[in-house]
């Protein structure tokens, strides 16, 4: 294997359980285009997963972020607790004093504790994402309907095309209303999902139709009541709503390891 080169730069996408020695066997190659195998570094019962880099730095391109991500995905996928790595971590050899592969092991002792305690805090739970979006003819009919300052504004510009004050009202109140029925919207979402998650964050609200951008740590045995329960929200609030349900992933919302190499030469 390519590793045994001293001087090879290694990139870490995540930690894991040691495999026993198995390789990984992954469908994916490792960042950079070269091509290079994934493979797992193990220390005790721990590993981290990782590929030889022919690069020193990465870029935050979509193609570097998403083979970073599929990496971690197709690790999830061989039944293995994932703790992701941040994005664009390298070991680089010393040179005359250790290879990249030796830091690894060297902070793998040093960090065992921490490392262990946090893969047991994750074993046997996914990151599960759900993003919602108002129908936008929907929800303006909806708004329109449900607040009189809009409707009199809206005619009054309707009447006068030119009145700067009542274009300026007019988007101050739609802007308004948008942010209180997400308030409203979002609240009562995750009141309905929150109870079957271990932990939640939201991310940010990307478009103004968006109701939620939201992360949940669900524990496996529980995914197939989560997936039933989006699906009601989903039946009962479809009409006015688009839900964007994606299943399991490795929590990168709620773990990132960052290693500091200094403290290994």
């Amino acid at each position: 294997m390519s590793n045994e080169t001293h001087n090879e730069m290694i990139y870490l996408y995540c930690l894991t359980r040691s495999h026993d020695g198995e390789p990984l066997n992954l469908p994916v190659k490792g960042i950079g285009g070269r091509g290079d195998e994934v493979y797992g570094i193990p220390f005790v019962d721990l590993a981290f997963v990782v590929s030889n880099s022919p690069q020193d730095e990465y870029e935050t391109t979509r193609a570097h972020t998403m083979n970073h991500q599929f990496v971690c995905e197709e690790t999830l996928n061989k039944r293995l607790t994932v703790l992701p790595v941040r994005f664009g971590t390298l070991a680089k050899p010393t040179p005359g004093k250790s290879s990249a592969e030796a830091k690894i092991a060297k902070l793998m002792r040093r960090r065992y504790g921490e490392f262990e305690s946090l893969l047991r805090e994750m074993e046997d739970k996914v990151e599960l994402g759900l993003k919602v979006f108002w129908h936008r003819e929907r929800f303006f009919q909806d708004i329109v309907a449900g607040n009189p300052d809009i409707r009199r504004t809206r005619d009054r510009l309707a009447a006068n095309a030119h009145s700067y004050h009542d274009r300026i009202e007019l988007g101050t109140l739609v802007t308004n209303a948008i942010e209180g029925q997400r308030d409203v919207d979002a609240q009562m979402l995750a009141r309905a999902l929150r109870p079957l998650a271990e932990r939640y964050e939201t991310n940010k609200i990307l478009v103004d139709m968006m109701v939620l951008n939201a992360a949940f740590l669900v524990h496996k045995s529980r995914v197939e009541e989560f997936d039933r329960k989006v699906s009601e929200l989903d039946a009962k609030y479809g009409e006015r709503m688009m839900f964007k349900y994606v299943g399991e992933t490795p929590p990168f919302n709620f773990v990132e390891i960052v290693l500091h190499w200094e403290d290994e030469d």
